[in-house]
């Protein structure tokens, strides 16, 4: 991570400002953290000019979904027993950690994002515990204070923050009571927050929403969640959430691997960003989005890694490397896109991050790539085809 003067040009042989524009030898002004000039050609003026090399300077990278509370649980888990062996599984390997381990997983995981590139998260926290570690650390982005089960209580509340960066979410439909759920999202438009929830992930929460029974239905009585005044069954999870109100261009909709033709016009027509986690979903369920018909309908589809408890890694260019190379038919722009400038509309963070221009946080990556053409650069990037390690800079 580089520190520089209040005052500041950076270089390199290519900057990427967004995924439609690059610009050969580039040249970045940024002024107490804010960028306030994008070029090509040389820096003009009195002030420090930091040439990073002939690689490409590019928005730091956004990963929409994150669970670092999850982190000490990599490798624990099985990779091939099916989705509801696998909650079984981390429910009890979880209650087994002290909490000591879980805060070094989610430190970890912190360190990792940001020396992988990572400049902002959708970090999802039930047990509260990344909050700390996470405000604290350098990582732009919504911490989402999750919630499953009924109520119990006073309906969540999003406290006050001077930054602005706390939101609620609801762990899924086929898990949190309607009411805790409609609860929740009132909550996230009265401060116009972003309000995420998983959605239509599994075989199990569509058998569930559709009949009320299964085998979902027994894992939450044992869980003592009563079920029993849900308003099941619902055609699909999709439209189980839209009969609650809680579809809207502030809802992020995490996975949506059981979703039909009427789900994403339902989708569409609500303005419902969508973050897809492809590793994780290729591990957990055997299955990968549907990101053509996504795009097809125009849903703003952004990146994910989900927890190590189910991905390899938190690293936002692997993740893009793997869906370069599992959905061939998506241009490597549109790939960077969902990593940056998609993540940043689905978080409420457009303004800020995913972009180097004018007025927007100095939020970048330095990648040691090579190029000679710039119909190369974003390939290079997506594909992760780097001479060394990515530098994130954060002024």
């Amino acid at each position: 991570m580089a520190t520089n003067p209040a005052e500041t040009w950076h270089r390199a042989g290519w900057v990427v400002t967004d995924p439609e524009t690059i610009i050969r030898d580039g040249t970045i002004h940024v002024s107490n953290g804010r960028i306030t000039a994008v070029k090509s050609g040389k820096a003009i003026g009195p002030d420090p000019v930091v040439d990073h090399g002939p690689g490409v300077l590019m928005p730091a990278l956004i990963n929409a979904h994150t669970h670092l509370e999850l982190g000490a649980l990599k490798e624990m888990l099985p990779r091939t027993a099916g989705f509801e062996t696998w909650v079984r599984h981390l429910i009890k390997a979880r209650a087994e950690l002290r909490p000591e381990a879980l805060l070094a997983g989610i430190q970890a995981g912190i360190d990792e994002l940001i020396d992988t590139g990572c400049g902002a998260v959708g970090e999802i926290a039930t047990l509260g515990l990344s909050k700390a570690p996470f405000f604290a650390s350098i990582l732009g982005g919504i911490w989402f204070e999750e919630h499953l089960g009924n109520i119990l209580g006073d309906f969540p509340t999003i406290p006050n923050d001077p930054s602005g960066r706390t939101s609620l979410a609801g762990h899924a439909p086929h898990t949190t009571s309607p009411d805790l759920l409609a609860g929740l999202k009132r909550a996230t438009m009265h401060r116009n927050k972003p309000f995420s929830i998983h959605l239509s992930e599994s075989n199990q929460e569509v058998e569930f929403i559709q009949s009320g029974k299964g085998s979902w239905a027994d894992l939450l009585r044992e869980r003592k969640i009563d079920f029993s005044s849900w308003p099941l069954p619902a055609r699909s999870p999709v439209d189980y959430l839209e009969q609650l109100n809680i579809l809207d261009e502030k809802t992020l909709a995490v996975h949506l691997l059981q979703a039909d033709s009427q789900d994403f016009e339902t989708l569409t027509a609500c303005r419902v960003s969508v973050a897809v986690c492809p590793r994780s979903n290729q591990r957990l369920h055997d299955r990968l989005p549907d990101l053509m018909r996504m795009h097809a309908t125009g849903l703003n589809v952004c990146l994910g890694t989900d927890s190590l408890a189910s991905c390899d890694s938190l690293n936002m260019f692997d993740e893009m490397a793997y869906a370069a190379k599992r959905f061939s038919f998506l241009s490597p722009e549109t790939i960077l896109a969902m990593a940056t400038t998609n993540g940043a509309r689905a978080l409420g963070l457009e303004t800020e991050y995913g972009r180097l221009a004018p007025e927007y946080r100095f939020s970048s990556v330095y990648a040691p790539l090579t190029a000679a053409r710039p119909e190369t650069v974003i390939e290079k990037i997506v594909t992760a085809q780097f001479c060394g390690k990515v530098e994130i800079l954060n002024d």
